[in-house]
């Protein structure tokens, strides 16, 4: 029997704002260590291996163990885990705030990241069973999301004030008090018991964990040799990449034999979870990597200064969020294939903008592009996110959530190493077929490597030959922001065209939450044939 719709109290909206808490962490300290490097450097001298540690450890277990932490929400209870992350999050950014050597500091960036492993999963499970109506749901997923793009926008300049009047450490503790509060709000929160059944295939969590750390590893490596111009060889990361798809074929075949697998693989026999998550991470690959390009652009290329730049970049972190929380009106009265498709040719058309006016046109037509292209893809990732939740039946909501992660870490990593690779080669050729005479070998070189050593050589050099090199290396550096963008806007483009064509009998009012209104948002997700069944009705409807 269908009941209406589960209509959430003053208690679930206060709720949905505590978990909001969780996304802001993680989205500022994503930013604020980038603005920390150089001070961390200046203070702890790290090696160049150590430093990509620092940069890059916490990253690799976030992504490599959000399956785990996916299938514990449902284990264990979403609370107990959120609450358990949440405590083990803050402990680890006050010891990384007052670590005394590299190898201190690199520990706890690991252990930043397996925390941040168990937050989507777990606020998202908490979520479905706060909302199980579709529509109230979809506007609790767009906070959510919105929470995470506000969190990437105010960490920069929260980063740049404290950076500027305390040490390097303080960035770190700028996320504590948001894990007090979410600690201390723990009773807003429903208490979803764990499962009386089941456990957590340790087999398949270490396989799920080396596939995918060794290909996001793999790919990051790839995109730096490429970004330094070092000319170390590639092929070791190559192969590691290869040896995590191995890996990820071997767990593919465990979950199709094990009686209670990680990851149920029949989800993606739904095209809204599979489509959902494949459109995700082409979207990622398309972009991901598009804002290191373009303030390096601003700094180098336009001559703007660090502090100018950062705020011109505010801009477009504001529309993504007016973007996201506008998905739940616009689904209303479109279906969500159409507004992600729209979306996305939105963006495809401002990021072909950028391709054609970078070197022409000034900063503020520039970032009036970027932002448009923000304000497009805005609705994408919270419709993204509640297809694959929604679809999946309550008890794999976590792991549903976790995919979201696994997809979006998949799709940066991509975008790094696949722009990272494109904006490198058409910018050293078009630096050696550009190259003004007179300079000397060594400073070419240099130039070679980056925008940035070509500053610094063109400095060194000074006089006509370092304008020279200068204006030679602006200009190589401008057609790799346009061959970067000219590829994210041909991505876009066809990823718009998927999404519209397979999505398209897809409606956000029918699926799985139905019969999610029907369980008590208080008890455990005990009967998950109940939703698998009611996720397969509705795809026989849409597909």
């Amino acid at each position: 029997m269908t009941t209406a719709p589960h209509r959430p109290g003053w208690r679930q909206w206060l709720g949905l704002a505590v978990l909001t808490l969780p996304l802001l962490m993680a989205a500022t300290d994503m930013t604020v260590l980038f603005m920390a490097l150089p001070s961390i450097a200046a203070d702890l001298a790290p090696g160049s291996t150590q430093m990509l540690w620092i940069l890059h450890v916490g990253d690799f277990l976030a992504v490599g163990l959000a399956l785990t932490m996916g299938r514990l929400a449902s284990r264990i209870g979403a609370r107990r885990l959120l609450l358990t992350g949440t405590a083990v999050y803050g402990l680890a950014s006050i010891a990384a705030a007052y670590a005394p050597t590299p190898e201190v500091l690199i520990g706890m960036r690991a252990l930043l990241g397996m925390a941040a492993a168990t937050l989507m999963p777990s606020v998202m499970v908490m979520v479905r069973a706060m909302f199980p109506d579709p529509r109230r749901f979809s506007v609790a997923v767009a906070v959510i999301m919105s929470a995470f793009s506000a969190g990437m926008a105010i960490g920069p300049p929260m980063a740049g004030f404290l950076l500027e009047y305390f040490w390097w450490g303080s960035a770190f503790l700028a996320n504590v008090p948001a894990a007090a509060v979410l600690l201390l709000s723990a009773p807003l929160l429903p208490a979803l018991r764990g499962e009386a059944a089941g456990r957590v295939d340790l087999p398949s969590a270490l396989l799920s964990m080396a596939a995918i750390v060794a290909v996001v590893f793999g790919l990051q490596e790839i995109a730096d040799a490429q970004s330094s111009g070092s000319g170390d060889a590639v092929w070791p990361y190559g192969l590691s990449v290869a040896a995590g798809l191995a890996l990820g074929a071997v767990f593919v075949r465990r979950q199709l034999h094990v009686e209670d697998p990680l990851l149920d693989l029949r989800l993606f026999a739904f095209p809204a979870f599979s489509v959902s998550l494949g459109g995700m991470l082409l979207l990622l690959l398309a972009y991901g990597g598009s804002d290191m390009l373009f303030t390096q652009f601003l700094q180098t290329v336009l001559g703007l200064p660090p502090g100018q730049a950062g705020l011109l970049m505010i801009a477009p972190a504001a529309a993504s969020i007016a973007g996201g929380m506008a998905a739940p009106a616009l689904v209303r009265w479109v279906r969500p294939a159409f507004v992600m498709a729209g979306g996305l040719l939105a963006a495809a058309a401002g990021a072909a903008g950028i391709a054609l006016l970078a070197g022409q046109a000034g900063a503020p037509v520039l970032v009036g592009l970027v932002t448009l292209v923000a304000l497009a893809l805005g609705p994408l990732f919270p419709l993204s996110t509640n297809l694959a939740v929604g679809t999946a039946p309550p008890r794999q909501a976590g792991s549903a959530a976790a995919m979201g992660d696994v997809a979006g870490g998949f799709g940066q990593a991509s975008s790094l190493a696949v722009l990272g690779t494109i904006s490198a080669v058409v910018y050293r050729s078009s630096l050696s077929g550009s190259a003004p005479e007179g300079v000397p070998e060594g400073s070419l070189a240099a130039a070679g490597e980056s925008i940035g050593g070509a500053v610094a050589a063109a400095g060194e050099l000074g006089g006509g030959a370092g304008r020279a090199l200068l204006e030679a290396s602006e200009g190589a550096f401008t057609m790799s922001v346009q061959a970067g963008y000219g590829f994210g806007a041909v991505v876009m483009a066809a990823t718009a065209v998927l999404v519209a064509w397979t999505l398209r009998g897809v409606r956000l009012d029918e699926g799985a939450s139905e019969d999610a209104s029907d369980e008590n948002s208080d008890t455990s997700e005990e009967e998950p044939e109940t939703g698998t069944a009611l996720a397969t009705a509705e795809n026989s409807r849409t597909a």
